[in-house]
Protein backbone atom coordinates (compact mmCIF):
# COMPACT_ATOMS: atom_id res chain seq x y z
CA UNK A 1 0.00 0.00 0.00
CA UNK A 2 1.51 3.81 -0.62
CA UNK A 3 2.11 5.61 2.25
CA UNK A 4 1.73 8.89 2.34
CA UNK A 5 3.35 9.71 5.19
CA UNK A 6 6.81 8.46 3.87
CA UNK A 7 6.02 10.45 0.79
CA UNK A 8 5.18 13.61 2.47
CA UNK A 9 8.59 13.14 4.78
CA UNK A 10 10.80 12.41 1.58
CA UNK A 11 9.20 15.79 -0.18
CA UNK A 12 9.53 17.87 3.00
CA UNK A 13 12.99 16.34 3.09
CA UNK A 14 14.42 17.42 0.07
CA UNK A 15 12.58 20.82 -0.43
CA UNK A 16 14.73 21.66 2.73
CA UNK A 17 18.22 20.31 1.45
CA UNK A 18 17.54 22.39 -1.85
CA UNK A 19 16.21 25.39 0.26
CA UNK A 20 19.80 25.14 1.82
CA UNK A 21 21.59 24.55 -1.38
CA UNK A 22 19.99 28.02 -2.52
CA UNK A 23 20.65 30.09 0.51
CA UNK A 24 24.42 29.06 -0.28
CA UNK A 25 24.49 30.50 -3.94
CA UNK A 26 22.69 34.04 -2.65
CA UNK A 27 24.69 34.06 0.41
CA UNK A 28 27.71 33.80 -2.03
CA UNK A 29 26.36 36.20 -4.52
CA UNK A 30 25.26 38.76 -2.10
CA UNK A 31 28.92 39.21 -0.65
CA UNK A 32 30.93 38.79 -4.16
CA UNK A 33 31.62 42.75 -5.35
CA UNK A 34 33.59 42.08 -7.83
CA UNK A 35 30.83 43.06 -10.06
CA UNK A 36 31.13 46.78 -8.74
CA UNK A 37 34.81 46.59 -9.64
CA UNK A 38 35.19 44.66 -12.88
CA UNK A 39 34.17 45.18 -16.57
CA UNK A 40 31.21 42.62 -17.22
CA UNK A 41 31.62 41.31 -21.11
CA UNK A 42 32.39 38.73 -23.07
CA UNK A 43 36.04 37.36 -22.83
CA UNK A 44 36.59 35.32 -25.75
CA UNK A 45 38.65 38.33 -27.78
CA UNK A 46 41.67 36.96 -25.15
CA UNK A 47 41.64 33.61 -26.93
CA UNK A 48 42.08 34.94 -30.59
CA UNK A 49 44.93 33.82 -32.48
CA UNK A 50 47.81 36.18 -33.54
CA UNK A 51 47.81 38.17 -36.67
CA UNK A 52 49.82 36.35 -39.54
CA UNK A 53 52.00 38.09 -41.52
CA UNK A 54 50.81 39.14 -44.74
CA UNK A 55 51.60 37.08 -47.60
CA UNK A 56 52.14 38.83 -51.20
CA UNK A 57 51.78 36.58 -54.09
CA UNK A 58 54.01 37.40 -56.73
CA UNK A 59 53.50 39.92 -59.24
CA UNK A 60 51.12 42.20 -57.21
CA UNK A 61 51.73 45.27 -56.18
CA UNK A 62 50.82 47.01 -53.12
CA UNK A 63 50.01 50.40 -51.74
CA UNK A 64 53.11 52.02 -50.03
CA UNK A 65 53.37 51.94 -46.26
CA UNK A 66 51.60 54.74 -44.38
CA UNK A 67 52.95 55.72 -40.72
CA UNK A 68 49.34 56.71 -40.27
CA UNK A 69 48.05 53.20 -39.80
CA UNK A 70 51.49 51.69 -38.30
CA UNK A 71 50.14 49.53 -35.10
CA UNK A 72 52.67 49.13 -32.37
CA UNK A 73 53.15 46.16 -30.41
CA UNK A 74 53.01 47.47 -26.79
CA UNK A 75 54.31 45.41 -23.94
CA UNK A 76 51.57 46.18 -20.91
CA UNK A 77 53.48 46.51 -17.56
CA UNK A 78 50.33 47.16 -15.48
CA UNK A 79 47.05 45.52 -14.82
CA UNK A 80 44.66 43.67 -17.30
CA UNK A 81 41.43 41.96 -17.78
CA UNK A 82 39.21 41.67 -14.95
CA UNK A 83 42.45 42.50 -12.46
CA UNK A 84 41.67 46.37 -13.67
CA UNK A 85 39.61 48.28 -10.84
CA UNK A 86 36.96 50.48 -12.86
CA UNK A 87 35.63 52.84 -9.71
CA UNK A 88 36.54 56.06 -10.38
CA UNK A 89 38.25 58.23 -8.01
CA UNK A 90 36.06 59.90 -4.93
CA UNK A 91 36.32 63.15 -4.37
CA UNK A 92 35.93 65.37 -1.65
CA UNK A 93 32.35 67.23 -1.29
CA UNK A 94 31.93 70.20 1.42
CA UNK A 95 28.76 71.19 2.86
CA UNK A 96 29.60 73.91 5.12
CA UNK A 97 28.50 77.44 3.65
CA UNK A 98 31.89 79.52 2.71
CA UNK A 99 33.93 77.10 2.81
CA UNK A 100 35.97 75.40 -0.14
CA UNK A 101 38.30 71.59 -0.40
CA UNK A 102 40.95 70.37 -2.49
CA UNK A 103 42.68 66.52 -2.74
CA UNK A 104 46.33 66.43 -3.57
CA UNK A 105 49.03 63.78 -3.15
CA UNK A 106 46.81 62.29 -0.12
CA UNK A 107 46.37 65.02 1.55
CA UNK A 108 42.24 66.83 2.12
CA UNK A 109 42.67 70.54 2.69
CA UNK A 110 39.62 71.79 4.03
CA UNK A 111 39.36 75.70 4.77
CA UNK A 112 35.52 77.00 6.63
CA UNK A 113 34.76 79.51 8.69
CA UNK A 114 35.42 79.03 12.86
CA UNK A 115 31.50 79.69 13.63
CA UNK A 116 30.92 76.22 11.99
CA UNK A 117 32.77 74.42 14.55
CA UNK A 118 34.18 71.85 12.69
CA UNK A 119 37.35 70.64 14.67
CA UNK A 120 35.33 69.97 17.70
CA UNK A 121 32.66 67.47 15.56
CA UNK A 122 35.42 65.43 14.19
CA UNK A 123 35.84 63.06 17.28
CA UNK A 124 32.12 62.56 16.93
CA UNK A 125 32.74 61.10 13.67
CA UNK A 126 35.18 58.91 14.13
CA UNK A 127 33.67 57.61 17.06
CA UNK A 128 30.51 56.83 14.94
CA UNK A 129 32.91 54.56 12.52
CA UNK A 130 34.38 52.78 15.64
CA UNK A 131 38.32 54.59 14.57
CA UNK A 132 39.62 55.42 17.99
CA UNK A 133 41.57 58.14 18.96
CA UNK A 134 44.89 57.96 20.32
CA UNK A 135 46.26 61.65 20.70
CA UNK A 136 44.20 64.89 20.37
CA UNK A 137 45.09 68.43 21.08
CA UNK A 138 43.99 71.96 19.38
CA UNK A 139 45.74 71.58 16.99
CA UNK A 140 46.53 67.69 16.01
CA UNK A 141 43.87 65.08 15.86
CA UNK A 142 45.63 61.53 15.22
CA UNK A 143 43.79 57.85 15.45
CA UNK A 144 44.60 54.44 16.04
CA UNK A 145 44.37 51.81 13.97
CA UNK A 146 41.21 51.11 12.78
CA UNK A 147 39.03 48.72 9.93
CA UNK A 148 37.20 50.59 7.61
CA UNK A 149 34.79 48.47 6.02
CA UNK A 150 33.51 49.47 2.37
CA UNK A 151 30.49 47.57 0.24
CA UNK A 152 32.50 47.52 -3.05
CA UNK A 153 35.29 45.35 -1.08
CA UNK A 154 35.42 42.14 -0.29
CA UNK A 155 38.73 42.68 2.32
CA UNK A 156 38.20 45.65 4.70
CA UNK A 157 41.58 47.68 5.17
CA UNK A 158 43.38 48.87 8.41
CA UNK A 159 43.90 52.58 8.85
CA UNK A 160 44.68 55.06 10.71
CA UNK A 161 44.34 58.74 10.14
CA UNK A 162 45.80 62.20 10.72
CA UNK A 163 43.85 65.38 11.57
CA UNK A 164 45.63 68.83 11.63
CA UNK A 165 44.31 72.24 11.74
CA UNK A 166 45.79 75.89 11.37
CA UNK A 167 43.66 78.61 12.51
CA UNK A 168 44.01 81.73 10.62
CA UNK A 169 41.51 85.11 11.51
CA UNK A 170 38.22 83.76 11.72
CA UNK A 171 38.80 80.72 9.30
CA UNK A 172 40.24 77.71 9.91
CA UNK A 173 42.55 74.85 7.43
CA UNK A 174 42.58 71.78 8.30
CA UNK A 175 43.91 68.41 6.25
CA UNK A 176 43.25 64.61 6.54
CA UNK A 177 45.74 62.44 5.39
CA UNK A 178 46.48 58.79 6.10
CA UNK A 179 49.35 57.19 8.88
CA UNK A 180 49.41 53.93 7.60
CA UNK A 181 46.97 51.77 5.11
CA UNK A 182 47.19 47.82 4.83
CA UNK A 183 44.93 45.25 3.42
CA UNK A 184 45.88 41.79 5.07
CA UNK A 185 49.81 41.72 5.46
CA UNK A 186 50.21 44.16 2.22
CA UNK A 187 50.79 47.87 2.89
CA UNK A 188 48.52 49.79 0.28
CA UNK A 189 49.48 53.62 1.77
CA UNK A 190 52.06 53.72 -1.75
CA UNK A 191 48.26 53.22 -4.25
CA UNK A 192 47.28 56.61 -4.93
CA UNK A 193 43.50 55.70 -5.82
CA UNK A 194 43.56 53.04 -2.48
CA UNK A 195 44.66 56.49 -0.49
CA UNK A 196 42.28 59.03 -2.18
CA UNK A 197 39.49 56.14 -1.87
CA UNK A 198 39.44 56.00 1.65
CA UNK A 199 40.92 59.67 3.16
CA UNK A 200 38.62 60.94 0.83
CA UNK A 201 35.90 59.02 1.83
CA UNK A 202 36.35 59.79 5.73
CA UNK A 203 36.33 63.30 5.26
CA UNK A 204 33.01 63.22 3.18
CA UNK A 205 31.23 60.83 5.64
CA UNK A 206 32.84 64.24 8.38
CA UNK A 207 30.59 66.05 5.92
CA UNK A 208 27.84 64.37 5.71
CA UNK A 209 27.47 64.42 9.44
CA UNK A 210 27.75 68.40 9.41
CA UNK A 211 25.84 68.62 6.03
CA UNK A 212 22.59 71.15 7.47
CA UNK A 213 18.78 69.86 7.02
CA UNK A 214 18.53 71.20 3.70
CA UNK A 215 21.05 68.86 2.34
CA UNK A 216 19.00 65.89 3.10
CA UNK A 217 15.74 67.43 2.35
CA UNK A 218 14.35 66.60 -1.42
CA UNK A 219 13.99 69.48 -3.09
CA UNK A 220 10.31 70.28 -3.55
CA UNK A 221 8.72 72.24 -6.45
CA UNK A 222 6.67 74.96 -6.44
CA UNK A 223 3.46 73.77 -8.01
CA UNK A 224 3.02 78.11 -9.04
CA UNK A 225 6.25 77.90 -10.62
CA UNK A 226 5.38 76.51 -13.99
CA UNK A 227 2.09 79.32 -13.96
CA UNK A 228 4.30 82.42 -12.67
CA UNK A 229 6.53 81.24 -15.74
CA UNK A 230 3.85 80.96 -18.34
CA UNK A 231 2.37 84.20 -17.41
CA UNK A 232 5.82 86.29 -17.18
CA UNK A 233 6.53 84.70 -20.60
CA UNK A 234 2.86 86.27 -21.94
CA UNK A 235 4.17 89.09 -20.25
CA UNK A 236 6.93 89.03 -22.42
CA UNK A 237 5.16 88.06 -25.62
CA UNK A 238 2.85 91.07 -25.53
CA UNK A 239 5.49 93.29 -24.82
CA UNK A 240 7.18 92.62 -27.78
CA UNK A 241 4.36 92.57 -30.32
CA UNK A 242 3.60 96.29 -28.84
CA UNK A 243 6.76 96.97 -29.80
CA UNK A 244 6.61 95.80 -33.35
CA UNK A 245 3.22 97.56 -34.04
CA UNK A 246 4.78 100.73 -32.69
CA UNK A 247 8.04 100.53 -34.97
CA UNK A 248 5.68 99.72 -37.55
CA UNK A 249 3.77 102.98 -36.75
CA UNK A 250 6.69 104.89 -37.10
CA UNK A 251 7.76 103.33 -40.11
CA UNK A 252 4.53 104.71 -41.65
CA UNK A 253 4.68 108.32 -41.04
Amino acid sequence: MFDKTILHNYVVKKTAILTTIVSFFLVGCGSDQNYKREIDGNEDYLNSPALKPLIIPKGMSIPAESADFFIYKLDSKGNLGKQVDIRPPVVPIPTISDSFVVYNNGVVTFNSPLSADVWNKIPNTLNNRNIPISSSDNSTIKTGKAFIVRADEEQTVEASFIFERKIVGDTQTITVSLGSLTRGADDISSQPLEVQRYVVGLFNSLMDDLAPQSFREPLVKDPNENESKKEADKDAESMKRHKEDLKDHLNKK
